[in-house]
């Protein structure tokens, strides 16, 4: 397996850090073979002419030997496609501005607008767009060895940020991250244009060459392919649930342990694994986003998908019922990323925004307790800070 070795160290941007567990390059990577996800409708890489998916931006590491179909070949890059000019700073939500121009096609050194692009301060770079089938390129992505610990998962922020009601669109995400000593292969991406179900991106490149920005990825995302995601009604406030009084049964979510007589939690109304595939709201999956990172998404309607207002239980869980043996596991150093520090917790420490995240490590599981709010209305009430979440796939 070709591997990539950069003099570039790592900087970290946050004051505080629980330490993970780490492994060894020998012991971590493998050229053994992967099963490899057929392509669902049609096409070869010769059909360019249809719309084209996203291309893998970010590194990924397939630990149960299972690897999704991903465009396009590892460290090859096409760019025969739409690309804009972008400069200044990259924005992190909709209360940032969005520094961008497409080119002209009379004179492609000059915005749509006639104006030069940038602001005359900061570099100009031009972004390749996604899902333009003569757009392509690959991150590295490999299978490890044996068993994988997971370091961090990172919810979606605006579970943590956000209000919801029985009237909301839920967006679960969670994305699971391993630490690794050496290096894996990453393209820069850059915010194009728009935001939510519009928003694209691309990849960074220089103007006059148009050479790649890559960027050495010291952690790589995780698939599992023995993902689950479960929904659960508590019938208490989630505060009021007693330590010990839920168990996990595998594959069919919470229920009251012995002993307890209270009905505490209801069966699942969506209890849904990627290994079962589908697209739609039937289904969960796992699909490379807008910005080219491999993220577990789920679009809860809680208008038509509820037991009224109130805790509900959101629980991603790594199983051992699915097609492929389950090497992906959830450790002791597990931790949760929090959604506006942006900083590294124990896992025990959980998150803001009024819900919660929690590690079971025994059973390969996190859980997050989201409150739904009854409302007549429509939408979803976003907090006062706008969250930093990607919608598209």
């Amino acid at each position: 397996m070709k591997r990539f070795s950069y003099t570039i160290g790592i900087f970290f941007l946050m004051a505080m850090a629980i330490v993970f567990w780490q492994c060894e390059k020998d012991s971590l990577y493998s050229d053994q073979n992967t099963t490899l996800e057929t392509r669902g409708k049609g096409g070869s890489k010769g059909g360019r002419t249809e719309l084209a998916g996203n291309n893998l931006s970010y590194p990924v590491l397939w630990t149960d030997g299972y690897a999704k179909l991903m465009r396009g070949s590892e460290g090859v890059v096409l760019q025969d496609g739409e690309w804009w000019y972008v400069w200044g700073e990259d924005p992190i939500d909709p209360n940032y501005p969005i520094f961008s121009c497409q080119p002209n096609p009379a004179n492609p050194e000059l915005c749509l607008s006639g104006e030069i692009p940038g602001d005359g301060i900061s570099p100009v770079f031009k972004a390749f767009i996604q899902k333009d089938a003569l757009n392509e390129w690959q991150a590295e992505n490999i299978v490890p060895v044996g068993e994988t610990y997971v370091d961090l998962i990172d919810w979606g922020d605006n579970l943590e940020s956000v209000d919801w009601y029985t009237k909301s669109q839920v967006r679960t995400e969670v994305v699971l991250y391993k630490n690794v000593v050496d290096p894996m292969l990453q393209y820069e991406m850059r915010h194009v244009s728009g935001w939510g179900t519009n928003e694209v991106h691309g990849m960074k490149a220089e103007v006059s060459s148009d050479d790649p920005y890559v960027i050495p990825c010291y952690q790589p995302t995780v698939y599992s392919h023995c993902a689950r995601l479960l929904i659960q009604k508590l019938n208490v406030p989630r505060e009021a649930v007693p330590s010990g009084a839920l168990v996990w049964i595998e594959g069919e979510g919470w229920t009251e342990a012995d002993g307890i007589t209270e009905n505490l939690i209801n069966p699942p109304i969506f209890n849904g694994t990627v290994y079962e595939g589908g697209d739609g709201p039937g289904y969960y999956a796992a699909e490379v986003n807008v910005k080219g990172k491999i993220v577990y998404g789920y679009t809860w309607n809680v208008k038509t998908l509820n037991e009224g207002a109130g805790d509900y239980r959101i629980t991603f869980s790594l199983d051992n019922l699915g097609p492929v043996a389950l090497n992906t596991h959830f450790g002791p150093g597990t931790g949760i990323l929090m959604p506006v520090e942006e900083v590294f917790v124990a896992a025990s420490e959980g998150t803001g925004g009024g819900a919660q995240a929690f590690v079971d490590a025994v059973n390969d599981l996190t859980y997050m307790d989201v409150r739904i709010l009854n409302r007549t209305g429509g939408g979803n009430k976003p907090s006062k800070k706008l969250p930093t979440f990607s919608w598209g796939f």
